[in-house]
């Protein structure tokens, strides 16, 4: 069962995504994989407490949607599964640096599909850019990443989150509004 969303005296606007949250030892392990990457490409180092997979990214909400987006989660029945982050790539002229699944698992398409109607449903706008599952580890890099890829991370996924994106003077920080469980189908 979800908890409460956390809401304190904010703005009357959030910037707000679903995720998959990575626990300690997973994102420990992206970290790492990040900083072997920085060291070949150069770039700006992702801070291991902003590491995630977006679902969903829906931009600013007003407050008052934040009711309608718990309805919509709390609709996926989603079933646990283990994503295996295995290849390493880039984009935007080699300035962006990432890592994903070779394969992806039915299980996280399932999710992204069940979120993606429930969201529709509650009467939220998508992206109409096609799911591409990837954790960025690195911004502006120098260089591409090297052809033999890192060791893949091992992620068990049990969960999936809303987030919000609060933007401080140079940084952005992420906090968590709400967390749904994936117990199965």
């Amino acid at each position: 069962m979800a908890g409460p969303l956390l809401l304190t005296s904010a703005p009357l606007r959030r910037r707000v995504f679903f995720a998959l949250w990575p626990d300690h030892t997973v994102a420990a392990a992206l970290h790492e994989t990040a900083r072997g990457l920085w060291s070949a490409c150069g770039g700006r180092l992702m801070r291991r407490d902003t590491l995630h997979l977006t679902l969903a990214f829906l931009g600013e909400v007003p407050n008052a949607a934040l009711d309608r987006l718990s309805r919509a989660a709390a609709r996926i029945e989603g079933a646990p599964f283990v994503l295996e982050l295995d290849r390493v790539g880039s984009w935007h002229g080699q300035r962006i640096v990432w890592l994903a699944p070779h394969d992806v698992p039915a299980a996280l398409s399932a999710l992204v599909g069940d979120l993606d109607s429930a969201l529709e449903a509650e009467g939220f706008a998508l992206e109409a850019r096609p799911f591409s599952p990837h954790v960025t580890l690195l911004r502006n890099a120098r260089s591409a990443p090297p052809a033999t890829g890192p060791a893949a991370v091992r992620w068990p996924v049990s969960a999936f989150a809303l987030l919000e994106s609060v933007r401080g003077v140079g940084v952005a920080t992420y906090r968590v509004l709400g967390s749904w469980p994936l117990a199965g189908k």
